[in-house]
């Protein structure tokens, strides 16, 4: 991505010829969203009964709507189009399933702070037949997304479902410095139900790290100096060829601390063309939201990876591999894990290991849904492993299963269960209960 952005001209209500060549990292970006999007429709709307689903789009850094895919030169959408067709795609796979259809009740937000991008993006999506939807339930909005949140928020709690109305937040920012954690906590504490899918360049924060006052100015107005140790750290990349590391996990705990979520999914990517690694971090205050985004990645098998450390996972892409193949930087030395069948595998015998050891902590159990919110932030488990690793447990006799009215189960598991370790214990490998080649 360029260092400032993306710029884009017209002249006389004519799009220029040739729009700004895209970064190939933006595709795995892009292909996030619209998979999240899609999948998170269908979720929500899996209850047959339910009309209409009212739902608010705000993409902060919406560009000028469209550009040159620089593999062939053709023209390719930016993410305002990705955005709406997601929707629309969601919805249509909702229909397919129903007898009587869902109806989309959605409101897009495109905000951009360059005039000059503004008015393309005006230009573009008139020409792709949007025009008639300006000021409806699409809103063009010309300045930096830091103004306009107050009025969109307001708008929103004004609107059907109010606070409680389901809203999507796509923060695309160029770096690290134009979305303040303030605003990201003030739209958890003032939106129920809103999530947030951030980019944060943190190759970009760790490469101007120092104590020269004008670099630390921006870190202090984000919150981030008061969290980050600058002068050990900083020491630590005299004599330390770990600095990196250090740097970002301490990064990552003050992202997910500023933040006010509840639950963190961060996705790493590559630039190819500038070598730099972003973080794509969604961000929400509901465990079923990071189920389905890691969800999303098992889907996607190959296309993501993560390594892991004690608590963190991280998720990758990288060009450079192909065009849907990942890999990760130097963050950590540890083996990469992808979303495959190897890594399902190894998944499960690390969850049939661990999740005995877990439970014990609880002596009078845990209800199957608390354990997984416990445990969401540092597993690249989904919720369905979890119950399914149970489930073998349960039927070889190593854990226990009371149902919601105190009945044992003997071979199901359901959402209001608690579970226990039984005071009697099997002496067979729990490893040997996995019937893995």
């Amino acid at each position: 991505m360029p260092k400032n952005g993306y710029n884009w001209w017209h002249i006389r209500n004519q799009l220029r010829n040739q729009p700004p060549k895209i970064d190939l990292h933006s595709f795995a970006k892009h292909r996030v969203y619209e998979d999240y999007l899609m999948h998170y429709i269908e979720v929500l709307n899996s209850n047959p009964h339910i009309p209409e689903f009212p739902l608010t789009i705000v993409d902060g850094f919406a560009g000028g709507g469209v550009y040159t895919d620089p593999r062939d030169n053709s023209l390719y959408e930016g993410s305002p189009l990705k955005l709406i067709r997601a929707a629309e795609a969601g919805i249509a796979a909702v229909n397919i399933k129903r007898h009587k259809s869902l109806t989309l009740q959605a409101e897009y937000f495109f905000i951009e702070k360059k005039k000059s991008n503004h008015e393309y993006l005006k230009q573009y999506l008139s020409e792709q037949g949007f025009a008639s939807r300006f000021g409806k339930d699409i809103f063009l909005l010309d300045g930096e997304f830091t103004a306009w949140l107050d009025k969109i928020i307001r708008h929103i709690m004004g609107t059907v479902r109010g606070r409680n109305r389901r809203c999507l937040f796509f923060l695309d920012q160029y770096g690290y410095k134009d979305v303040p954690f303030r605003d990201i906590r003030a739209i958890f504490s003032k939106l129920t139900n809103a999530e947030i899918i951030l980019t944060f360049a943190s190759d970009a924060l760790i490469n101007y790290l120092s104590e020269d006052p004008r670099n630390l100015k921006p870190l202090q107005q984000m919150e981030l100096g008061k969290e980050l140790n600058i002068k050990e750290l900083l020491e630590n990349k005299k004599d330390n060829k770990d600095w990196r590391r250090l740097i970002q996990l301490q990064l990552h705990s003050a992202i997910r601390k500023l933040s006010g979520a509840r639950y963190y999914t961060p996705f790493f990517i590559v630039s190819k063309q500038s070598h730099r690694t972003f973080w794509l971090v969604h961000l929400s205050n509901h465990p079923k939201a990071r189920d389905v985004m890691t969800q999303l990645h098992w889907d996607e098998k190959n296309d993501f990876s993560h390594y892991g450390g004690p608590g963190l996972w991280m998720f990758g892409y990288d060009p450079k591999r192909d065009e849907r193949i990942i890999r990760m930087g130097d963050l950590f030395r540890e083996t990469e894990f992808s979303f495959d069948e190897t890594a399902e595998r190894k998944t499960r015998e690390s969850i049939i290991e661990e999740l005995p050891r877990f439970i014990h902590r609880y002596s009078d159990g845990i209800p199957v849904q608390d354990l997984y919110r416990r445990v969401a932030n540092t597993t690249p488990a989904t919720f369905e492993h979890i119950k399914e690793i149970a489930k073998i447990l349960l039927q070889a006799k190593e854990l226990e299963v009371q149902g919601p009215k105190g009945k044992h189960r003997l071979k199901r598991i359901t959402d209001g269960d608690i579970l226990r370790l039984p005071r009697q214990k099997t002496f067979f490998p729990i490893s040997d209960l996995l019937n893995i080649k």
